[in-house]
């Protein structure tokens, strides 16, 4: 019996210790040059019930074509997403930011079992004064592959500004825009 533990002992541990498992990955992304040139959107009037989206071209400007992204395994099997400073320019002029520094951001993710994943950021801007709606935006890294752990990775960011008045039940969405940029990653190795 204790043959069998000394034998089956240290690779048993490292199993049961998580051996082997994702841990962070470092990938170099390139946004899709076309599209981050003239960022395609949509916006739609939400107070018409039949209204149909209008598109456009010029969405999101500011953007860097190359980017540096470390996934990280988190506490639970979730995972996040560091990515440089979040600071560009949405069609509109509104400012798509994660906060007021000029460090790397941290966006919350899935988990890393199985793709796909995305990592999201929402932040609310209430309305100044009479007749200023509100704004709510949500950021989305989306990662379409099976695994973090892929050589290449690819996928989209979008970007969606929803404005608004009135709180709680009393709340009515005037106008949704939404942009998206695609891109692929190599891993870094």
């Amino acid at each position: 019996m204790f043959k069998v533990a000394r034998k089956w002992g240290l690779p048993l541990m490292l199993v049961m210790t998580g051996c082997g498992k994702f841990e962070q990955e470092q990938y170099d992304v390139t946004l899709d040059e076309a599209q981050a040139q003239a960022v395609p959107y949509a916006c739609v009037d939400k107070t018409d019930k039949e209204a149909q989206p209008i598109p456009g071209t010029g969405g999101p400007s500011g953007l860097a074509l190359q980017q540096r992204w470390i996934v990280r395994a988190e506490e639970y099997g979730a995972t996040s997403l560091e990515v440089p400073d979040v600071a560009f320019t949405l069609h509109r002029g509104d400012q798509a930011i994660v906060d007021k520094d000029d460090a790397p951001d941290v966006l919350g993710g899935t988990t890393s079992d199985s793709g796909p994943f995305q990592y999201v950021h929402l932040r609310s801007v209430p309305g100044v004064g009479a007749g200023t709606p509100s704004v709510s935006y949500v950021l989305r890294f989306y990662i379409a592959n099976d695994s973090l752990e892929d050589d290449t990775i690819e996928g989209f960011i979008d970007a969606r500004a929803t404005s608004y008045e009135g709180a709680g039940t009393d709340t009515v969405d005037l106008e949704e825009c939404t942009a998206k940029v695609r891109f692929t990653g190599r891993r870094v190795k």
